[in-house]
């Protein structure tokens, strides 16, 4: 069930707090003034010809698609889609995916990386929700459930190295999400963390850095 907490979060308070910004792209901050890099922090170019990311993970509220409720897991079927990009249900509740989402998992799928979903969300309403979109056949080992970010994440790559025998290393996982609570913890496990709507603004930006 959903936890009380994450209902009135999300329905009620949407974050304002920044979080320092990831140098991608040769050590560029993304968006806003240059600033220092701290130690041990990576700035790795994320161009094409040398990505070295083999996991993408993406939070999905208000990161991949935008939901009326604040939290997908508060939208009951049945739904309907009136669009491609757009869900809604017979109370005018409503997920839609965000600009360039479809665009971006291609590349990633055709570049042969691995693209998985760190959310905190039930995952029965969630998946049939990614099932009506189409995208649930694009993820690895989605993580839907209301444990911490980093540890989602180190589910994923045990899962991708039973099934694969991949090895990915914290250093090759990128990680995209909206609250910025859930960046430091991803930063400090080892991995890139990127701040939606401040590191990157949109998907069609990150793909862009990343082609």
């Amino acid at each position: 069930p959903v936890p009380p907490e994450e209902v009135v979060s999300r329905r009620l308070f949407r974050p304002g707090k920044r979080v320092q910004s990831h140098p991608l792209a040769g050590g560029r901050p993304l968006r806003g003034d240059p600033r220092r890099v701290e130690p041990g922090e990576s700035t790795t170019s994320a161009s094409h010809g040398s990505m070295n990311y083999k996991l993408f993970v993406f939070d999905l509220d208000e990161t991949l698609w935008t939901v009326s409720e604040g939290l997908v897991s508060l939208i009951e079927p049945p739904f309907r889609l009136v669009s491609s990009d757009r869900l809604e249900t017979e109370e005018g509740y409503y997920v839609e995916l965000k600009s360039g989402v479809r665009d971006l998992f291609d590349f990633l799928r055709k570049d042969k990386r691995y693209i998985s979903l760190a959310s905190r969300n039930d995952p029965q309403p969630t998946m049939a929700i990614l099932e009506a979109f189409g995208l649930d056949k694009l993820l690895d080992f989605p993580q839907l459930c209301w444990r911490p970010k980093e540890e989602s994440i180190e589910r994923i790559i045990k899962e991708i190295h039973a099934r694969d025998k991949v090895l990915i290393k914290p250093s090759e996982v990128l990680f995209v999400d909206d609250w910025p609570e859930n960046i430091p913890p991803v930063r400090n496990w080892g991995a890139t963390a990127l701040l939606f709507g401040q590191d990157v603004i949109s998907h069609s930006e990150l793909l862009n850095i990343l082609r």
